[in-house]
């Protein structure tokens, strides 16, 4: 008898990260014999089709341009807050900056509302859900469907103990610290909680946002993608024991925007190393600039993810880059990742062995930051009091450091070697046997 086939569909919230992370989830159960429906705007069908995921475009005229500019919006309003360290940042807040904090409600009830057309429009279409960043969108709850949340960012908000989350406090930092940074944090970001409460109350659903949690109570289970070696398994338990760790779900290299080294730099001399701050952080000019001028001081070579605001950047001659890189295929081509520590090129940089220096810029990259430090993978640079002989020196450090090297590819070959993917697409196929059957 064959194994049937489920048809799953995959969604996230509109922001690079999340959008990556759930492509690899989507292949994960393409490469077991599902069919995966990718819902998402109509400039992200590349995606879909490259992979052999059917597409359902949202609703433009319902999104509109708020929503495609939420992110970008929100980076600017609060750039000056985020030039300084995490408990500088909340300590510092005034009331207006709270509520600049605070996401876009408007965003996440277009993004409900161009859901629930999908929804209404395809009955009877999908078998499960998964879905990145959307706890607030209700018509997925409230879909009858089962819904299986996704969680793309660093894991240490889902454990009870140790530093508290977005704090990039190490695991060896004095408690008493750890306890003033969440007091803090519960403050300075209510307004946002409040704003997701909101959401939730609007959809009939219970308020749960509250403290440092971020994540919602789980029906069923969720799954999260960090590698065993690097989990928090010495913060346990975890608030919710229903979340399952696979320790991989990266996904393939686009094959279109290929990427090869100019003539120009690959003549030159040095190790190859890749620069990216990721969406947020390159949007934020002087810092890139202070990176920028850093690393054409040394002798190695560089290939610069520019941002979307790249076309204002200036590289030296040690350098090349473009506003946007194929990046799966330019980390397997380096010696390393200076990263934002964002979690979708922090998984894709240990995946493929490579160490690291961070350059945290907001929130869950501390975190990745200081585990990167605590478990001896790399180094971490702060943007907001950069020091250049520091980061010039900690670029030597980690091209040099074959015990270090030695540590990221064990981690990497522990990804691949994993059977957690496997266990995951058994639990969701026992899931939708469920709900089948009832």
């Amino acid at each position: 008898m064959s194994k049937p086939s489920y048809r799953i569909l995959i969604t996230s919230l509109e922001a690079l990260g999340h959008i990556n992370a759930t492509i690899g989830f989507g292949e994960m159960l393409s490469s077991h014999g599902h069919e995966v429906i990718f819902v998402q705007r109509q400039k992200y069908k590349g995606l879909a089709d490259s992979r052999g995921f059917k597409f359902i475009p949202l609703d433009e005229e319902i999104l509109g341009a708020v929503f495609e500019n939420a992110v970008s919006d929100w980076v600017d309003t609060n750039m000056e807050t985020f030039r300084a360290d995490p408990l500088t940042r909340i300590k510092n807040m005034t009331e207006q900056d709270k509520k600049n904090m605070a996401l876009n409600e408007e965003s996440f009830v277009k993004l409900d509302l161009a859901l629930t057309k999908v929804l209404h429009e395809n009955p009877g279409a999908f078998d499960a859900i998964a879905a990145d960043a959307c706890d607030v969108v209700n018509c997925l709850f409230n879909s009858g469907l089962p819904v299986i949340p996704l969680m793309s960012g660093n894991p240490k908000l889902l454990y009870k103990g140790g530093p508290p989350a977005a704090s990039g406090l190490s695991i060896n930092d004095d408690p008493k610290i750890w306890d003033e940074f969440a007091e803090i944090y519960q403050e300075a970001f209510k307004e946002m909680q409040n704003v997701f409460n909101k959401l939730l109350k609007k959809g009939g659903r219970k308020e749960y946002y509250y403290g440092n949690t971020w994540v919602l109570p789980l029906r069923h289970f969720g799954f999260y993608q960090y590698p065993s070696d690097l989990d928090y398994s010495e913060c346990e338990p975890k608030h919710d024991e229903k979340w399952f760790r696979v320790d991989s779900y990266v996904r393939s290299a686009d094959d279109t925007n290929d990427f090869e080294l100019p003539e120009s730099l690959s003549k030159k001399s040095g190790k190859l190393i890749y620069l990216s701050l990721g969406t947020l952080g390159s949007n934020d000019l002087l810092v890139m600039r202070k990176l920028i001028n850093a690393a054409s001081k040394s002798s190695h070579r560089f290939i610069i993810s520019k941002g979307s605001r790249g076309d204002q950047l200036e590289l030296a001659d040690n350098m090349c880059g473009e506003n946007y890189l194929n990046q799966i295929k330019v980390i397997q081509m380096v010696d390393l990742v200076i990263t934002h520590g964002g979690n979708n090129t922090f998984m894709e940089t240990l995946y493929y062995g490579k160490p690291m220096i961070v350059v945290p810029y907001f929130f869950d990259q501390f975190d990745n930051a200081q585990r990167v430090v605590d478990k001896k993978i790399g180094f971490r640079v702060n943007p907001y009091d950069l020091d250049e002989d520091y980061f010039l020196d900690c670029i030597e450090k980690a091209l040099s450091d074959q015990e270090m090297q030695n540590r990221v590819k064990a981690i990497s070959q522990n990804m691949k070697n994993s059977k957690r993917q496997l266990q995951a697409v058994k639990m969701i196929e026992n899931l939708i046997e469920e709900f089948k059957s009832k």
